[in-house]
Formats: C-alpha cells, structure tokens, sequence
C-alpha cells in the first residue's frame, strides 16, 4: 500500500510538470489536433479554412495550408507519418505528402470527392493502405488510397445522427469504432459489415469522443459531462462512469504508455486520469473551454485547443532538488567525498602560497532575464505579473516587455494567462500608462491585449478592469484635444 502511494504521489508530481510553452492565435476555433508520429513530433491544428503545421521545439509554424473554401476538420497523420488527411465541409477528404524534400506541398496529394455533407472525422488503416471518411449524415467510406477511381472499397450507415468521432484498432486492423449524436457508440468489424455493429453502447448522451484504451478490450467515450468506460468483450458492458467535469467533455487521449487518461472539457480544465483505478490524479486549469486535446508519442509535449487559441505545454524537466517520493533510506542522499590526498616530501617543511589573484564577481541574472534568455516570453509575463514585486520594479518590468515587444511574441506571450496574471498587468499599465517613458511601450502592450481577448469570455474582475483602463484611456484622449485646442 505504502509502494502505491509513493508512485501516486510521483505522478502527480510528473505531471504538474507539464507546463505552457506558448500560445498561437488561431482565426477561428481549434477544430481537431494531431501529433505526427515522427520525431520532433509536429503538430497538426485545424481552424476555419486552415490547417497548420507547428514546430513544437520553437512553437513556430513550419507551413499552412490554407487553399480550402470551406472549414477543414479531423485532422490525423498515418502512422509512419509520411502522410497527412483531414477532412472538411466541403465533403472532400485531402491527402497530404509530408516528405518533400524541396518543402512540403501546399496541393494535396489526393483529394477525394467523399460525400455531400461535412467529413468530420478521417482514419487510416493501421496498414497505411485504406482511408475511412465518416460523414455527418452518419455514413461510413473505405477508399483505396492507391486507386484513383472515384468508387468507395466500401459504403455503410452507420449512425441515424452526425458522426462527430472515430477510432481505430491497433491490434486488429479490422476492428473501428464510431459515435455520434444519436448518442450510440459502435464498434465495427470490416469482416462483416452486412451484419451490422459487433457491439452498441448507448451513451445516453451525444458523443464528442471514444478511444480505445491500452489493453483496446475497454472503451472510454466522452458524451456530456461523463467519461464512461465499457467492455466491448462482454457486449459493450458499463464498468465505470466518471462525472469529473461540471459541462460536456469534448476530448479523449491517452499518454504515451496508454496508462493515463487525459480529459478536457468546456468548464476549463483537463484532468489527468489514472487508467489502473481511474483515479483522478491532476487537473489543470485552462484559459478557455478545451475543445481540442492531444498528446505527443513521447509525453512530454501536450497540445490544447481553446476557442481561438492553440497552447502548446512541454514538461519542465526533473528538478534536482525534488527528492522522489519512492526514496526510503534519506541517508543514502547525503554526498560524501573522499579525504583530500596530501603529498609532502619527507623531512621537508611545509610551504605556503599566497593567493594573489582577485577573484572575479559572478553576475547572476535576476528569474526574468533568465526566461527571455531562453526565449520563454509567456513564463516571463506570469513571473513579471505573478505576484507583487513589478510594483517597485517598474522600470525593469517596462524593459522587459519592451523586448518581449521587439522579438514580436508580445501577442503570444499574454495569450491564455490565468486570471490573476491578467489583473496584475491591466492593473500596472493603468498605473504606468499616462507616465512619457512608459507610453509607448505599454500602449502597445495595450493593444496586443485588445487583439487577443477582443473576442473572449473574460472574467469579470479582469472584464472591469479592461473597461476601467478604456475609459481611462477616452479621458486622457478628451484632456490632450483640449490642450491643443488651448495652444
């Protein structure tokens, strides 16, 4: 029991670890997520009538495609991650080919004329070969990827409703798995289709998401506010149902080992699920309803999708004074050295030397200074805004966000900050805006501010604040035309 506990307390340290490296501006909502299967492990977003492909070492974009007349969503790799499909309202399902060597293509390799209504979710079979389209009018497509014919392998209905998500066996490649908003999850055998579903869940609300977890003889389904978990050996049997979200839970992945479930929902937070006892082991509050959530293949970078936002998280590494929690014996932690060894010649009398060189002062960079060193703009406005020290810091704080300023990361850097942090800076530029060496810089922080949050929810403390500093800013506009109306 002891041994359990130890190991519980050091995932929950593991994976408070997991912290945002930055935020990237999206034109619309963050429709679907995918890592590539590849190092270094690219991420893939959809929103509106892009999709875009991030370099999760630097959160910058490596290319955007960008040439769809209508949305695009469900975005998926193949699993040699060569290849690239999403699907969109325009009924099509586009193919991309990630190894050109002259740059990737901004053309599709293939595009498949695949239905009259919105393909919301495409898979590839785990042999690379098939691509399965399901549509929102509930039917479910095979195509041959290699054939350039316009006939479907295979075409079924598979829901009364729109098929919002879909799953893919890894064990058994003939095995798939569909929910929709009929509020059914089904689990497909391509052997015998003719005879329907293998197995139905009644998930008693619509679907958003289902996943196969590790072991793939259990189901984890998202639809309202529950996680359920089923046992499609035994009929698709309910085991267990999780209510640890207080509105609709919108997204499912696992982490790499496939022990652990993460959750995100539109109350704004995702939760980190222990599968051995579904355990709820961590949750992390996020800026805006999660609608979007994926973990890379080696768990340490996690991506979210919030509303108009894409956070990137990366987990901080081991810190060396953190003492696991599986340590019995502390006295193994002390460090001992050896005796220094002394050699005199015999008979001889010891000699002294004077030290004469002046040993030179170490200049140690304040917490800021070290972050911006390491290009982590966002980590630095929640160390400059965190607490209460900028109050008698003003000068540096103003230095800091000027060079947040000309490396142009202002925008992402205050993207998706907790409340508090928020408060913290409106409060400070109300203060600091009106003094002439600070204008410019915060009135351009003032503005960055504007553009990422025009169109969010915003709390109300940080709602009242944003309209204070705009009514403080009318009235200084109002005083200024005076004066030069006076001169």
């Amino acid at each position: 029991m002891n041994e359990f506990c130890r190991k519980a307390d050091d995932d929950v340290i593991y994976w408070k670890r997991m912290q945002q490296l930055a935020v990237l501006q999206e034109p619309a909502s963050v429709s679907s997520i995918a890592f590539s299967p590849n190092k270094p492990y690219n991420v893939a977003s959809t929103s509106s009538v892009r999709l875009s492909l991030y370099d999760t070492i630097v959160c910058e974009p490596i290319n955007m495609f960008s040439r769809f007349k209508r949305a695009v969503c469900g975005v998926k790799f193949r699993r040699d991650g060569e290849l690239l499909a999403v699907g969109g309202e325009e009924g099509k399902a586009r193919i991309f080919d990630l190894t050109q060597s002259s740059g990737i293509r901004k053309a599709p390799l293939r595009s498949i004329n695949a239905s009259q209504a919105t393909i919301r979710c495409v898979e590839f079979s785990p042999c690379g070969r098939m691509l399965y389209t399901m549509a929102s009018d509930g039917r479910v497509k095979h195509w041959d990827i290699s054939d350039t014919g316009a006939a479907a392998v295979c075409d079924y209905a598979a829901h009364q409703d729109e098929i919002r998500t879909s799953a893919v066996s890894t064990l058994n490649h003939n095995l798939m798995l569909t929910g929709g908003y009929d509020h059914k999850v089904k689990l497909w055998d391509s052997r015998c289709l003719r005879d329907g579903p293998s197995v139905e869940m009644d998930a008693g609300f619509p679907v958003e998401n289902a996943i196969f977890l590790n072991s793939e003889h259990l189901v984890a389904t998202a639809a309202g506010p529950l996680v359920k978990v089923w046992d499609v050996t035994v009929g698709g049997r309910l085991l267990m149902s999780l209510q640890q979200h207080n509105k609709s839970v919108m997204s499912l992945c696992l982490g790499a080992v496939g022990d652990i479930l993460l959750t995100g929902g539109l109350d704004r937070k995702v939760n980190v699920i222990r599968v051995l006892d579904f355990s709820l082991l961590h949750s992390m509050p996020m800026a805006s309803p999660v609608l979007a959530l994926a973990m890379s293949p080696d768990d340490q970078t996690m991506a979210v999708g919030m509303g108009h936002l894409l956070a990137i998280h990366r987990r901080a590494p081991e810190s060396k004074g953190i003492v696991s929690a599986q340590t019995v014996d502390k006295r193994a932690m002390i460090r001992t050295a050896a005796p220094k060894v002394q050699m005199q010649e015999a008979g001889k009398s010891k000699e002294s030397v004077e030290i004469k060189a002046k040993s030179s002062d170490m200049h140690r960079l304040s917490k800021v200074d070290t972050l911006l060193r390491g290009y982590q703009h966002a980590a630095a406005i929640r160390k400059m805004f965190h607490s209460y020290f900028f109050h008698s810091r003003k000068e540096e704080v103003v230095a800091w966000l000027l060079v947040i300023l000309r490396r142009g990361a202002i925008h992402r850097a205050i993207a998706g900050q907790e409340n508090n942090v928020l408060c913290n800076m409106l409060k400070f530029i109300h203060a600091q805006l009106f003094r002439g060496n600070h204008f410019d810089v915060l009135n351009r922080v003032v503005d960055a501010f504007f553009e990422v949050y025009g169109n969010e929810e915003l709390d109300s403390k940080v709602a009242k604040l944003a309209l204070s500093l705009k009514t403080a800013v009318a009235r200084e506009l109002v005083v200024q035309k005076q004066w030069i109306y006076l001169f």
